[in-house]
């Protein structure tokens, strides 16, 4: 069909967020090991890490004991909120890759016998930037 007034419509399908985590999970995967103050002191980062339909789990024991008493034990809450905000890049280019114009991703922390949940709504669009 050769007709120049023709526009393809756009796909009539939407992924749903099951069928693209384990993108999700080598992505953020990926950004750890990239990451060279995360590579130097995570000890498993397939234990560190794991993404469900459900939530994005951080098992912040994973780090070195060094890192932990640096970084962690300081002040746990403020931990997770800025550990979160380091991810919100990686988050938005896999939001516009699935073309999804906003998702809320849950978070679960935790620390020893600590769980801490938080939330985060990330946009394909950061209006900030």
């Amino acid at each position: 069909m050769n007709n120049p007034s023709y526009i393809p419509q756009r796909r009539t399908w939407n992924l749903e967020y099951r069928d693209t985590v384990r993108l999700l999970q080598e992505k953020l995967w990926l950004f750890a090991r990239i990451n060279s103050k995360l590579r130097d002191n995570i000890r498993d980062i397939s234990r560190f890490m794991i993404t469900t339909p459900e939530l994005i789990e951080i098992d912040l024991a994973e780090f070195s004991e060094t890192y932990q008493q640096k970084f962690i034990d300081p002040d746990l809450d403020q931990y997770c909120a800025n550990f979160i905000e380091l991810l919100v890049p990686v988050l938005e280019v896999f939001v516009k890759e699935v073309d999804y114009g906003a998702y809320g991703f849950k978070f679960c922390f935790r620390y020893h016998q600590q769980i801490i949940n938080l939330n985060k709504t990330v946009y394909a669009v950061n209006p900030k930037r």
